[in-house]
C-alpha cells in the first residue's frame, strides 16, 4: 500500500524548500561572520595604506550591499515558501494515507531527533570555542571577534542540519493529525514573513553598523526593538488592508 500521490508530492515539495529555507538563514549567519571579518580587517590594521575613515567608507559600503543582497534572497525564498503552502493535500487525501505516513513518522523519528541533537552539540562546541578564545588569548577584543565569527558559522552548520529535520517532524505531525498546522490561514504568517525578509537583513545591518562604527556603540541594540515594533505594525496594517479588500 502506498501514500496518496498528493501526500508525497507535498512531502517532497516540504522537505525540499525546507532545505531552501535552512540555506538562507545559513547565509544571514554567514553573512554576519563577513561583517566580523570586514571590522576585524580593520582592528587588525591590514588597511593602514588607507585613512580611517576611507576604511570605514568602503566596509560599511560592503555591509550595505551585503545586506540588500540579503533581501533579495530572502523574499525569493519566501515566494517558494508561500507555493509550498498552497499545494497542501486535503483531509481526503491526509485520510487515506494516516497510517502509512504515520508508519513513516514513527521510523523517520529517532534520526530525526539525532540530527536535531548532533547539530546542538555543534552549537555548545563553538560557544566553549568562544570561551576558550576569551581566556587564553592576550587581545581581549580580537578573541570576541573571532569568537563571535565561529559561533556564526558553527550556528549556519547547525541549521542547516537541524531545521529540516525539524520541520519534517512538523510536517508528520501535522498529516497524522497530532496539530492543525496544515489548516490554519497562512495569510498572517505569509506577510510577516515578507516584512521579516526584508526587515532581518537591514535590521542587522544597522545595527552592525551603529555598533562597530557609529560614535554611540553603546545605543546600537535599540535598532532590534525598533524593528520588531514597525515589523509587527506593518504586518497587522497589510493583513487589516487585506481583509478590508476581501469585505
Amino acid at each position: 500500500m502506498q501514500a496518496d500521490e498528493r501526500i508525497v508530492k507535498y512531502m517532497k515539495e516540504r522537505n525540499d524548500n525546507a532545505k531552501t529555507v535552512a540555506c538562507a538563514i545559513a547565509v544571514q549567519l554567514f553573512a554576519l561572520a563577513v561583517y566580523f571579518c570586514l571590522y576585524a580587517l580593520i582592528f587588525s590594521g591590514l588597511f593602514y595604506s588607507l585613512s580611517e575613515n576611507t576604511g570605514k567608507i568602503v566596509m560599511i559600503s560592503a555591509s550595505i550591499v551585503i545586506a540588500i543582497g540579503l533581501c533579495v534572497l530572502n523574499v525569493m525564498t519566501s515566494i517558494r515558501s508561500k507555493s509550498v503552502y498552497i499545494n497542501r493535500p486535503d483531509a481526503i487525501a491526509i485520510r487515506d494515507g494516516g497510517e502509512i505516513v504515520r508508519t513513516a513518522y514513527s521510523l523517520a523519528r529517532p534520526v530525526l531527533i539525532y540530527k536535531i541533537t548532533y547539530s546542538f552539540v555543534i552549537c555548545g562546541a563553538s560557544g566553549l570555542v568562544y570561551i576558550m578564545l576569551l581566556s587564553y588569548m592576550g587581545d581581549e577584543a580580537l578573541a570576541g571577534l573571532y569568537g563571535r565569527i565561529i559561533c556564526c558559522v558553527a550556528v549556519a552548520v547547525s541549521v542547516i542540519i537541524a531545521y529540516p529535520s525539524i520541520d519534517r517532524i512538523a510536517c508528520y505531525r501535522a498529516l497524522i493529525g497530532e496539530t492543525h498546522e496544515l489548516y490554519t490561514d497562512g495569510g498572517l504568517n505569509t506577510a510577516l514573513m515578507y516584512v521579516l525578509s526584508v526587515a532581518v537583513p537591514l535590521c542587522v545591518c544597522l545595527w552592525y553598523i551603529l555598533r562597530f562604527y557609529g560614535d554611540r556603540p553603546d545605543i546600537a541594540w535599540i535598532v532590534f526593538p525598533i524593528t520588531a515594533l514597525f515589523a509587527l505594525a506593518i504586518t497587522f496594517l497589510k493583513n487589516w488592508a487585506k481583509s478590508c479588500k476581501i469585505s
